[in-house]
């Protein structure tokens, strides 16, 4: 793995406190950080489940298992980045680099990187429902961002694509400034959201501000 230091935000204090973003993590990576967080959403579900969330109201990447996505970093065109802060993985990503195109202004049609799944651990997820604060503020963000360089090292000026679970359209729309293009149905109607490359140069130089 390539690794280069960080600083986060701890919401609790305001502090910054230094960690470590890592690219190129291995599948062994992403069964650890499945292992680890495990124990953390099935004690988010105890809690939604005790405190009578109905379930669509329930975070919508509960059920994810990054154990059973780590086969596709033995892929040439995956790519698997991971935050590092506090002795534990405070989020992680996978990203493709073949199979998605823009879809917007100049260059429709050309490759983007694509952001397949990225998520924080279950203990910086905001759930007002069950009084849950996050540990570390702004994990996405940084992600995020991390795709974004990703792009300009394969040329690709910027230019990130992904689709978006609903209770993520905000984020990506309001936050990263992204814009909506469509509903994909090929993709369980999920809306799909892309930087161009002007978008994608603002929200790298807004730095921690986003």
């Amino acid at each position: 793995m390539s690794a280069r230091p960080i600083e986060l935000i701890r919401k609790a204090t305001r502090d910054f406190v230094p960690g470590i973003l890592h690219s190129e993590l291995r599948v062994q990576e992403l069964v650890l950080v499945e292992r680890r967080w495990a124990v953390e959403r099935a004690r988010v579900m105890a809690a939604l489940l005790g405190a009578g969330v109905p379930r669509p109201q329930w975070p919508e990447s509960l059920h994810w298992d990054w154990s059973s996505k780590a086969s596709e970093l033995q892929l040439l065109m995956a790519s698997g980045f991971g935050v590092w802060c506090d002795e534990d993985w405070q989020g992680v990503m996978l990203t493709k680099t073949v199979g998605y195109s823009a879809a917007l202004g100049q260059d429709e049609g050309k490759p983007v990187v694509y952001v397949d799944f990225v998520e924080s651990a279950p203990w910086n997820w905001t759930i007002r429902a069950i009084e849950q604060e996050p540990r570390f503020k702004g994990i996405g963000s940084l992600l995020i961002r991390e795709a974004i360089e990703q792009s300009l090292k394969e040329e690709f000026h910027g230019r990130v694509g992904l689709h978006a679970l609903p209770q993520a359209e905000s984020f990506y729309g309001k936050v990263c400034g992204m814009t909506m293009v469509n509903a994909d149905q090929d993709k369980q109607g999920l809306v799909f959201f892309e930087f161009t490359r002007q978008q994608a140069e603002q929200f790298r130089s807004a730095g921690g501000k986003r």
